[in-house]
């Protein structure tokens, strides 16, 4: 099941925007502003790849592009209110990997993600990896195993959200492994990255994986 899950949500970032009549695609594009809606906030992936694109479609075709971040929720804030805007082609969200098991963790979903939403361009992939500061003690991962298994726990794992693709990573080995490390979701990467950073660790109780603290 859990590698299921796994497949299904590809790490990746994707383009979405409401569903439009084709009629609308027919007629000259862009002829006004096209808004980006970041739905993660500034310092993660998804935020400066939306502005890159948005800075080079702008040059390219003449129109102003613009980022909006319209965070929380895990992506879906920002993602619904590109579901709820007018079906014009001027309004898209870049997504990441928790869009796709957002229905499966969000009761209520204000959006349908197949009906509502239409794909428009996969725009880059990326890798996943553990880190940690510099200044902790592990040298490799199976240093962190160690100690994860001796205290059992006692370390934290940061990720972008509950549901994302480092959560799921993480708790399959961890059931793997047969250690326990405590889950710390983020609004988005760029919070996380900076507590990575500086070797602070947040409290559990903060309800907002790749990056292994401790």
């Amino acid at each position: 099941m859990m590698r299921s899950v796994l497949r299904a949500a590809a790490l990746a970032t994707i383009a979405l925007s409401a569903l439009a009549p084709m009629t609308t695609w027919a007629q000259a594009w862009p002829t006004k502003v096209v808004k980006f809606i970041s739905p993660f906030p500034p310092g993660g992936s998804v935020d400066p790849l939306a502005r890159l694109v948005a800075a080079k479609l702008g040059e390219t075709l003449g129109q102003p592009f613009i980022v909006e971040n319209k965070v929380g929720a895990f992506g879906s804030i920002g993602t619904a209110f590109v579901a709820k805007s007018p079906p014009d082609g001027y309004t898209y969200v870049f997504v990441f990997d928790t869009h796709a098991v957002n229905p499966s963790l969000i009761p209520n979903l204000p959006y349908d993600t197949v009906k509502d939403l239409a794909p428009v361009t996969l725009v880059g992939t990326a890798p996943m990896a553990i880190v940690t500061s510099a200044t902790k003690p592990y040298q490799n991962f199976g240093d962190v195993i160690r100690a994860a298994k001796a205290k059992p726990g006692t370390l934290s794992m940061g990720s972008v959200g509950n549901g994302s693709l480092g959560h799921l990573t993480m708790t399959l080995l961890q059931k793997s492994a047969g250690i326990q490390i405590v889950h710390v979701p983020y609004k988005g990467g760029g919070p996380m990255t900076q507590d990575v950073l500086s070797a602070r660790s947040r409290p559990v109780s903060r309800q907002w994986p790749y990056w292994l603290r401790s």
